[in-house]
């Protein structure tokens, strides 16, 4: 969006402050049930290195989401096969740049952002300049006149009635939001912040472009500030919340761009609801059970059916996924393999290990696990987890 096409409409003014919820409303019961959530001890039985694997998997989700809602035309099918080709991450195939781009922000934030600490103008600054690094500046692609930087034009927001402040007030609001975020509250409200940032910067919309893509990096920002634990033990996508119904997305941040105190805690349930419903059912995949008989099994079973693995390698897969913490030595994969040649025996593996469907243990070159997220596993995984629920269907829909 550029200063060429401004909205003709008023700006209308809204104070930032937070908005109390009515004790037993619906809301006030959402943000309990979050901060149960948010201290939950998880450290469950999935070991650490499924578990990583698994938060990638939701990362590639978290960016893929996050590009479609602003028009990115790549399916979750089609992105998928860009990973197993391992098309380099500074692609000149923008749209696909622009997810990987993603990648790179969340990353920026959980090597920056720690809990209770501070969200400062200069994360904000580089969290816009790689979300927008090597793109072509609009109005022919997503990038920016001005990567990292405080727009010096007026812009509009297409398909929206509301009328961003000046360029001359946007420094002024900028900097309000940032000390909003980084004022101690009293916990409860720590949520209630988070939904109410994220309309706010939408409604300052700081910069030339990307600001869609700014402001959900931003919220996944101040998640990890208010303590959800994506370091040891939880996943997060909250873009999933968005993703699902670009309309009622768009619906939501519109009755917020009201004013009004009701419509603005409409527009708090919104978020914190769908955040709530997110996080309950990711955390299912850390119970070890469940991985495997729901996730993992049917994920092998779908890659031997399409003739991805043979049997074998079925059955070799299978036997690490079942032992225990999902780790296996090479001595005992022997016992799978059968009364094969030791040479034999080597060659099988190392296939698999070609293939980084298994993969060493770090340190422990002679103990194996499953590895399923840059090779042809990983379409089988994503098949599963749509068909249960943990990835939006919407997303191997073409935008229209």
């Amino acid at each position: 969006m550029n200063g060429d096409n401004v909205n003709k409409g008023e700006f209308k003014e809204i104070p930032l402050k937070i908005y109390e919820p009515d004790w037993g409303s619906q809301l006030a019961k959402t943000i309990l049930e979050l901060e149960k959530l948010r201290v939950k001890e998880l450290g469950g039985p999935v070991p650490p290195y499924i578990f990583f694997q698994l938060k990638d998997i939701f990362q590639m989700v978290e960016s893929l989401g996050s590009a479609r809602i602003e028009g990115n035309h790549t399916t979750l099918s089609e992105f998928v096969e860009k990973i197993i080709d391992q098309i380099p991450k500074d692609t000149k195939e923008e749209s696909i740049r622009e997810i990987f781009n993603i990648e790179r922000a969340i990353k920026f934030i959980e090597d920056n952002i720690s809990e209770k600490g501070q969200i400062t103008r200069d994360h904000v600054f580089n969290i816009h300049k790689i979300i927008v690094d090597g793109l072509t500046a609009p109005r022919k692609g997503e990038g920016s006149w001005f990567p990292g930087k405080l727009r010096p034009i007026n812009v509009s927001i297409e398909g929206s009635s509301h009328v961003p402040p000046d360029e001359v007030e946007v420094p002024g609001y900028f900097e309000e939001l940032v000390a909003f975020v980084n004022t101690d509250v009293n916990p409860q409200n720590d949520l209630l912040v988070t939904a109410l940032s994220h309309h706010r910067m939408a409604w300052i919309h700081p910069f030339d472009n990307g600001n869609g893509r700014l402001i959900r990096m931003f919220t996944y920002a101040m998640l990890i500030k208010q303590g959800f634990k994506v370091h040891n033990g939880r996943i997060l996508n909250p873009t999933a919340i968005f993703c699902m119904d670009r309309k009622e997305y768009y619906n939501n941040l519109a009755l917020a761009d009201t004013g009004e105190k009701e419509k603005i805690l409409q527009w708090c349930l919104y978020v914190l609801e769908g955040l709530r419903q997110e996080i309950e059912k990711i955390d299912r995949l850390l119970d070890l059970k469940y991985m495997i008989d729901i996730v993992l099994i049917p994920s092998l079973a779908h890659a031997l059916e399409r003739q991805l693995i043979t049997k074998r390698e079925f059955d070799i897969l299978s036997t690490v996924v079942r032992s225990e913490d999902m780790k296996i030595k090479s001595s005992d994969l022997g016992k799978v393999i059968g009364q094969e040649s030791p040479v034999q025996r080597s060659r099988i593996l190392k296939r698999l290990k070609d293939k980084g469907m298994l993969r060493p243990l770090p340190g422990k070159s002679r103990v194996y696990t499953i590895g399923f997220v840059n090779n042809y596993l990983l379409r089988g995984i994503f098949h599963v987890l749509e068909r249960n629920g943990f990835v939006s269907s919407s997303l191997n829909k073409k935008n229209s």
